[in-house]
């Protein structure tokens, strides 16, 4: 290999973030045995994500039992982010557990069961069931599943006659429940048996190696929301606490563009509140022009002094 490639590959490598997520949406079609509640989903297949990297599913095959035994169902990642975050009671979004892993060809499927009762993590479960059971229409949920990155490599993708980085090993232990869409390439979650199962849905995420909270990435919304079975092309973003609101995105931006991060145009803006807070397209267009708004008309009361 000269040196050239040496360091392309040394570039993939490095560019492998320590959390990416990939996703796609619950469809409510319940699920129920004795009483017990189940959501289907495809952790991940093969194909490169948004990134150029390709899980291998070797990875998570090798630590579905892993996954099985310590992992946990949550809404938003907050059991892992709540410490860092500064969340309160974070344990409390935990909404279930893994009870089944299935490898079908290059696809990985997963049975998960979510909490019943009343306590706290129960009442969230009841929350995710009853949004997609007993209203109309349901709620959308996304999935995107995670663990730590123990080994990469570079290797030569035939489908793309490309480079690309590729997750060798992995310790799976979280599964997120979230509002937004991720990934495009992995079909949709269900409360349905679905792929192995009888089909399913995906994402996947990954963590430092020593399980602390993260200061990487994962990925981001995409665009296609009129049809959102197909989810969203995935994106990086920050793996701090989503963004709330307007005046949240507003205070994060600013951040951004004083430590010169991202430069204050339409596109470039645009382009960063998607790959760095996760945002679908139309809601960092309209807020990147709301933003830039504000700051002519600061500028100008400014000048106006």
């Amino acid at each position: 290999m000269d040196e050239r490639a040496a360091r392309r590959d040394e570039e993939l490598l490095s560019g492998v973030p320590e959390w990416v997520a990939l996703g796609v949406v619950l469809k409510a079609s319940p699920s129920e045995d004795g009483g017990n509640r189940f959501l289907y989903f495809e952790a991940s297949n093969e194909d490169p994500d948004h990134q150029g990297e390709i899980v291998l599913q070797k990875a998570l095959a090798d630590s579905s039992d892993y996954y099985i035994r310590h992992g946990n169902v949550d809404l938003s990642h907050y059991t892992i982010l709540g410490p860092k975050a500064g969340i309160p009671n974070h344990y409390d979004y935990e909404v279930g557990r893994p009870v089944a892993v299935r490898i079908d060809g290059n696809r990985t499927f997963v049975k998960a069961q979510l909490y019943t009762g009343s306590s706290p993590m129960a009442r969230n479960a009841n929350m995710v069931w009853d949004s997609l059971t007993k209203q109309q229409p349901p709620a959308k949920w996304f999935a995107s599943v995670g663990g730590a990155v123990l080994a990469k490599s570079v290797r030569f993708d035939p489908k793309s006659q490309n480079r690309v980085a590729v997750v060798e090993r992995v310790r799976w232990n979280n599964t997120a429940l979230d509002r937004c869409p991720v990934n495009k390439s992995v079909p949709e979650v269900s409360v349905a048996p679905v792929g192995t199962f009888a089909k399913s849905l995906g994402g996947f995420i990954f963590t430092k190696s020593d399980g602390g909270a993260p200061a990487g990435l994962v990925a981001g919304y995409g665009t296609d929301s009129a049809s959102l079975t197909g989810g969203a092309a995935l994106r990086h973003q920050s793996l701090e606490p989503r963004v709330q609101s307007y005046w949240d995105f507003r205070d994060r931006i600013a951040s951004d563009v004083r430590a010169k991060r991202v430069p204050p145009s339409v596109e470039a803006l645009t382009d960063h509140a998607i790959s760095a807070y996760g945002l679908a397209y139309d809601e960092a267009a309209d807020w990147t022009e709301r933003f830039l708004g504000d700051l002519r008309t600061a500028l100008s009361k400014r000048k106006a002094r």
